[in-house]
């Protein structure tokens, strides 16, 4: 069986104009679209938390109404916590991932010390390259909010892109008949 996905060229158009938009909303406010995005996680957990608990309390089962009313409650409680606090939670996603980058620096400082060892050539640029992540991590660290800036500033970037590329696309498609 055979499935085919057909697109509209109004439906394409629209969903490029409605990119670019979102696009453009996160380029010109990146701070205000990373609480907002935070804001919005945090609502998917209070929520999903709510349903759950409440699913907990109708199932016939212990085992599942017991695993529902963990997971409720644990969902319930980070949601409450993200929507107390977002900008918290804002810097501690960019903190955790400068973290991460730091720790991927020095792994890969290790394996360039380890080519560096065994004579294999250009390893020199492995071990500069992974001092440039590990500085790059800890800039993250010390700036979540630039980082998170400049995450969301590049992210509208790459939906207007998205978007202006959709908008050509349909333009240019054929009228549909029928």
């Amino acid at each position: 069986m055979e499935v085919k996905f057909t697109r509209s060229k109004w439906g394409t158009i629209l969903w490029g104009v409605a990119s670019a938009v979102l696009g453009i909303f996160m380029f010109v406010n990146p701070g205000a679209t990373a609480k907002g995005v935070t804001v919005l996680f945090g609502w998917v957990l209070t929520i999903a938390g709510v349903i759950a608990l409440i699913g907990a309390f109708t199932h016939w089962s212990i085992i599942l109404s017991t695993l529902d009313l963990y997971a409720g409650a644990l969902s319930l409680l980070f949601g409450m916590l993200i929507l107390a606090w977002p900008e918290f939670f804002v810097a501690f996603i960019f903190v955790m991932l400068g973290l991460y980058v730091i720790a991927a620096g020095f792994s890969t400082l290790a394996g360039s010390n380890a080519l560096r060892i065994l004579g294999i050539k250009g390893s020199g640029a492995g071990i500069a390259l992974s001092m440039l992540s590990v500085i790059l991590g800890i800039l993250v660290i010390m700036s979540p909010f630039a980082m998170a800036n400049i995450a969301m500033s590049v992210g509208g970037i790459a939906l207007i892109y998205t978007g202006l590329v959709h908008i050509a696309q349909g333009i240019k498609m054929p009228k549909q008949e029928g």
